[in-house]
C-alpha cells in the first residue's frame, strides 16, 4: 500500500495561468491548501478574490525572478514552459530549459522541497505509434524545439535527482478539456474552416487525457512517498480514436464532418512547409509541423499500469463527461 504523504505548503505553481496550471490551482485551493502561483501575466481575474492565494507576476528566464515565490515552499509543481509545436528554438530554450534550471536551483537552496516536473509524451519522440510507449522506454527522435527541450528538461531533473533534489515527472498525453486552446479551440477553428484535420482517416488511438485528470495524478505524485525519481505517465485509457474526437468536436462546435489528409502527403507537407517557413524567416506556424503529425497521425499506446499501481490512481472525469464540460463553454462562449 503506498504511503501518503500531506503536501508540505505553501505550494508552488509555476505557470499558474496556463491551461493545466489554473486547474491545478483551483484544485489546490478548493482543498484548502495554501497557495503561491508564478506566470509571466497578472493574476486573472477570476483568481483575484481567492483566499489562500498569492499571485507572483515574473519571468522565469531570469533566475532572481522565483526568489520570493519560492520562499519557504514545500512542494511545488512546476508546469512553466514554452507550449507549441513552432516558435524560435532559443526562446523554447531559455523558458523551457533555463526555467527549470532556475526552478530547481532555487528548489536545491531549500531544505526538503518536493518538486513535481509536468513533462509531456513528446519526449517518446518517434517511439509514439510504433509499440507500447512506458516509462521505461528511452526518449526518442524528436520533431522540433518543444520535444527537445522537454527532453532536456528531463535530462535536468535526472541531473538535479542524483544531487539530492526530491523530483517526481509526470508525462501528460494530449490534454483536452474546455479553455484548451490547441485540441479544443484551435480545433474548431480549423473544423470550421473545412482545414483537414484527420491523417489517413484517424482511426486509431488518439492518447487523449482530459486536464483533471491530469492534476489528479500530478497531486498524487506529489503525494506518494516512494515517488521520489519516479516517472509517470498521465493518460486516458478509453481508446478514442482521433476521428471520434474530431467528429464529436464537430458536431459540437457546429462544423462540417472532418477531413483527412493522406499520411505521404502530410509528410511531405509538413518537411517542406517547416523548411520554406524557415528560410523565409516566418513567425507564422506552418500549416502542418513535424511535431503535430507525429502527435495527430501516431496511434498512442501510452501505458498507464505504473501509474494505476503505484498512485492508486483511477480516472477522475471520463470522456463523455468531458464532452459534456466542452459543449457548456463552447455555449458560453458563443
Amino acid at each position: 500500500m503506498a504511503r501518503l504523504l500531506k503536501l508540505a505548503e505553501p505550494v508552488l505553481v509555476t505557470g499558474a495561468a496556463g491551461f493545466i496550471g489554473r486547474r491545478l490551482v483551483n484544485r489546490l485551493l478548493h482543498d484548502g491548501i495554501q497557495v503561491r502561483a508564478f506566470d509571466c501575466v497578472a493574476c486573472p481575474e477570476s483568481l483575484m478574490q481567492q483566499q489562500n492565494l498569492s499571485w507572483y507576476q515574473g519571468d522565469i528566464r531570469h533566475a532572481s525572478a522565483l526568489n520570493e515565490a519560492m520562499q519557504d515552499c514545500g512542494t511545488v509543481f512546476h508546469l512553466a514552459a514554452m507550449v507549441g509545436d513552432w516558435g524560435d528554438p532559443e526562446s523554447h530554450r531559455q523558458v523551457t530549459v533555463e526555467g527549470t534550471r532556475h526552478c530547481f536551483e532555487r528548489a536545491m537552496q531549500q531544505a526538503k522541497v518536493r518538486v513535481v516536473l509536468a513533462s509531456s509524451i513528446v519526449v517518446y519522440g518517434d517511439q509514439i505509434g510504433l509499440g507500447v510507449c512506458h516509462e521505461a522506454l528511452p526518449h526518442g527522435l524528436t520533431f522540433g524545439p518543444y520535444s527537445e527541450c522537454k527532453q532536456a528538461q528531463e535530462r535536468l531533473a535526472q541531473r538535479y535527482l542524483q544531487q539530492g533534489l526530491d523530483v517526481r515527472i509526470v508525462r501528460p498525453a494530449n490534454v483536452y478539456g474546455a479553455g484548451c486552446k490547441p485540441w479544443v479551440e484551435q480545433l474548431c477553428e480549423e473544423l470550421k474552416r473545412g482545414v483537414p484535420v484527420l491523417i489517413d482517416g484517424g482511426n486509431y488511438p488518439a492518447g487523449l487525457v482530459h486536464v483533471d485528470n491530469v492534476v489528479d495524478i500530478l497531486l498524487r505524485a506529489a503525494r506518494v512517498a516512494d515517488s521520489r525519481g519516479q516517472i509517470f505517465n498521465a493518460a486516458d485509457e478509453e481508446e478514442v480514436t482521433w476521428r471520434r474526437y474530431m467528429c464529436d468536436l464537430a458536431q459540437l462546435c457546429g462544423a462540417p464532418a472532418p477531413r483527412s489528409l493522406p499520411r505521404v502527403a502530410a509528410r511531405s507537407l509538413a518537411w517542406a512547409g517547416e523548411r520554406a517557413y524557415k528560410l523565409l524567416g516566418s513567425q507564422r506556424r506552418p500549416p502542418i509541423t513535424r511535431e503535430a503529425l507525429n502527435l495527430v497521425g501516431s496511434p498512442h499506446q501510452i501505458s498507464m499500469d505504473k501509474t494505476r499501481s503505484a498512485l492508486r490512481y483511477r480516472p477522475f472525469v471520463s470522456y463523455q463527461e468531458g464532452l459534456a464540460e466542452i459543449e457548456d463553454y463552447l455555449g458560453q462562449a458563443q
